[in-house]
């Protein structure tokens, strides 16, 4: 998300600083024949057996998360298609690379798609590896200005502004995962800072067809840019061999080995890929945004955002809301308000101050909290630092054998995306609930119609918020407090935890101006 100070400068807009397209060959995930690879051999069987239907399973640790992506890297013998709004430099992105690497070794074809808002730190290493005959990298809505791109926010911000915010990954056009899940240390507990809490769905089935072709849309749309013709190799060192030995190097050190030993133990992945599959089958909808959105010329039909009201069931009993971001405007503040007036239990949790890592957001919907509480929706905000009793539970290991700082473990951020709607539908993707997915970034996400899953995405909120969130609560004179539930007993702060006097006048002052379409 660009920063307070490059927003407000929205209005200064010139000619488009698009770089100048080189050469860029159309393709299709679906010119290659996967029909018979190993994956195919496993999951086709079941999809006759349930035609129409999407089989689904739920990735939330955040092990078994990475343990899916590498396993089908590994198990992947034709076409692998990635497409991330971030991939870094770092531990994670390095353990994937190395993987793709030794699939295009063995002759996978490798697409891999990367928003550039955030590449340039990687750029020298998408370059290097788009080198190997087998694997191509794209750029997509890129910087024409690659060493100061304050010069392309200042000429062209409306565009620069617009970003690719989709995660998807496909292998051999059989398997699909989509979340809020980006490749870097942060989502997998590697990070020494913090981790985001994030979820991801494995999807198999009527469904992948149509994430294939959201890839193919955007891998063939004119702002998507060949690393090649758009990185000046003389300002980058790196080649691929060398790149292929660092990857090689890296991936012996010992505390890598305990890591990736700790995401093997991940069984539930491992017996799926072993063909004792465990899916649930239901009918499910992809509610995706065309890559037209970005050029502000699509169509309301184009974008997610009316998809999902259009496919969303009406609630009867209860919502449950989860976004890392969470700006409702006022429509959607009135249409939770509303559905709560009706005795509908809506609930929303989203991050506190301290635990959103875009604190400008926070000002925008601190705007909404008291509104939303006097009309009956139910808030709770993510604790910015878990109780180690509620850390993964590999945290010992990692902090002893994968060298993680257990300061970076227990500091947390929300960053999950999902909605569970009665016992009927739920709604999981790389959509917040805020303007910015709304109306600028684009995104992908599925509706899945499980009435078992709805229900344990309720009952474990039921279970288990307190215990990771603070609850939001107006006290007799209409003031909100926050109610901690710790070991000894319920803590009540009656002022906006971990949040300093400056800043809560920053926040306020930040919410008075008009750029919540922004965030």
């Amino acid at each position: 998300m660009l920063t307070l100070s490059l927003v407000t400068v929205v209005g200064i807009n010139g000619c488009s600083t698009l770089p100048k397209h080189g050469p860029e060959v159309t393709q299709y995930a679906y010119d290659i024949d996967t029909s018979q690879t190993s994956l195919a051999q496993i999951i086709t069987p079941l999809k006759q057996q349930n035609l129409g239907l999407t089989g689904y399973h739920m990735l939330y640790e955040p092990l078994e998360a990475l343990a899916a992506r590498l396993r089908l890297i590994d198990k992947a013998e034709k076409t692998l298609d990635l497409q991330y709004y971030i991939w870094d430099n770092d531990k994670i992105g390095a353990l994937a690379l190395h993987a793709l690497i030794r699939a295009a070794d063995r002759g996978v074809k490798v697409r891999l798609l990367i928003d550039d808002n955030n590449a340039k730190q990687i750029e020298g290493v998408l370059l290097a590896l788009s080198q190997h005959q087998n694997i191509e990298v794209k750029l997509f809505n890129p910087y024409r200005f690659r060493k100061y791109r304050a010069m392309d926010m200042i000429l062209d911000l409306k565009r620069i502004n617009r970003r690719m915010h989709n995660k998807s990954f496909i292998a051999d056009n059989q398997v699909a995962l989509i979340g809020g899940r980006n490749m870097t240390n942060q989502y997998y507990n590697v990070s020494d800072n913090y981790q985001f809490s994030d979820v991801d769905v494995l999807l198999v089935g009527a469904a992948v067809d149509d994430i294939v072709k959201s890839f193919d849309d955007y891998w063939n749309d004119e702002y998507a840019y060949s690393v090649q013709n758009i990185v000046n190799p003389e300002q980058h060192r790196l080649r691929y061999q060398s790149l292929k030995q660092q990857l090689d190097d890296y991936y012996q050190e010992v505390t890598v080995q305990n890591y990736l030993d700790l995401t093997t133990r991940s069984h539930a992945f491992d017996q799926w890929l072993n063909n004792n599959i465990q899916l649930d089958w239901v009918k499910a909808t992809v509610v995706k945004d065309a890559p037209d959105k970005i050029r502000a010329k699509a169509n309301k039909e184009q974008h997610l955002n009316f998809q999902l009201i259009k496919h969303l069931e009406k609630p009867e009993d209860n919502v449950d809301l989860i976004s890392a971001y969470f700006v409702p405007e006022k429509q959607g503040a009135k249409h939770l308000s509303d559905m709560a007036q009706d005795g509908i239990k809506v609930r929303v949790l989203t991050n506190s101050f301290k635990a959103n890592d875009v604190p400008v957001v926070h000002a925008f919907y601190a705007k909404y909290r008291q509104e939303l509480l006097e009309n009956g929706v139910q808030l709770y905000e993510f604790l910015p630092t878990l109780e180690k009793e509620e850390l993964d539970k590999y945290t010992d290991e990692l902090v002893k054998k994968a060298k993680v700082s257990i300061k970076g473990l227990s500091r947390s951020s929300l960053h999950a995306k999902m909605m569970a709607l009665d016992q009927k539908q739920v709604f999981i993707g790389s959509f917040n609930f805020d303007p910015r997915s709304a109306y600028l970034n684009t995104e992908i996400g599925v509706i899945l119609n499980s009435p078992p899953l709805a229900m344990a995405v309720h009952q474990t909120m039921d279970q288990q918020l307190t215990h990771y969130a603070y609850k939001l609560v107006l006290d007799a004179n209409h003031k909100i407090n926050w109610y901690r539930q710790t070991s000894t007993g319920t803590k009540i702060y009656t002022k906006e935890p971990r949040m300093k006097w400056w800043q809560k006048a920053g926040i306020k002052l930040i919410s008075w101006l008009p750029i919540e379409g922004f965030m």
